[in-house]
């Protein structure tokens, strides 16, 4: 009898090594996990706040600045009517939203469509519809997104907490009524063509 007992002891304690084992390579812990590694910080561009815990993506009202001499009779981006716009002028439609990353990557690009009052006069059912990158951005909690207009059918997209001719707007340009400084427009365009473009 002793030595049944020993023999179950002992195959009791061989089965509980194995089990430990198994959960050893199981990766099993007791108790919380440790921490992962933290988040990188996400500071607002704008305010200089923290908004790492802030939403990955942003709603965006939307602004048009058209620096032509060719009034914009619609613009949509991403489908959100954005309004239309006088030759040279500028303003956001208070209209809503777009929805963008809060952090910018290559590639980005959104789907404006738009039709110039010139094109209209020819065909009143024409319009321009192609994906456009959008301007290089830092983190910022709540702002803009601009479609801007320029002569020869130039187009940029440009997501930002200020508008464009604001003293903090992140490019050197004035406002579309005010704007008439050519080699600070060629400026900001080439500030503002995709990389693989401009390359």
């Amino acid at each position: 009898m002793k030595m049944f007992v020993t023999r179950v002891i002992l195959i009791g304690l061989a089965l509980l090594a194995l089990a430990g084992l198994a959960l050893k390579f199981m990766d099993f812990r007791m108790g919380p996990l440790p921490p992962g590694p933290p988040k990188p910080r996400i500071i607002d561009s704008a305010s200089g706040h923290d908004i790492t815990d802030a939403s990955p993506e942003m709603s965006l009202t939307i602004g048009v600045a058209n620096y032509s001499d060719d009034g914009l009779g619609t613009v949509f981006i991403n489908e959100a009517w954005a309004g239309a716009m006088r030759a040279r002028a500028s303003g956001n439609a208070a209209t809503c939203c777009v929805t963008l990353p809060r952090l910018w990557h290559p590639g980005l690009k959104v789907t404006v469509a738009y039709r110039t009052s010139s094109m209209f006069l020819k065909d009143p059912s024409s319009y321009v519809e192609r994906d456009v990158p959008v301007a290089r951005y830092r983190p910022f909690l709540d702002g803009f997104i601009y479609f801007m207009y320029f002569p020869d059918d130039q187009v940029r997209v440009v997501a930002t907490p200020y508008f464009p001719g604001y003293p903090k707007f992140q490019y050197d340009i004035e406002f579309a009524s005010r704007e008439r400084d050519q080699e600070r427009v060629t400026k900001f365009l080439l500030q503002t063509l995709p990389k693989e473009v401009h390359e």
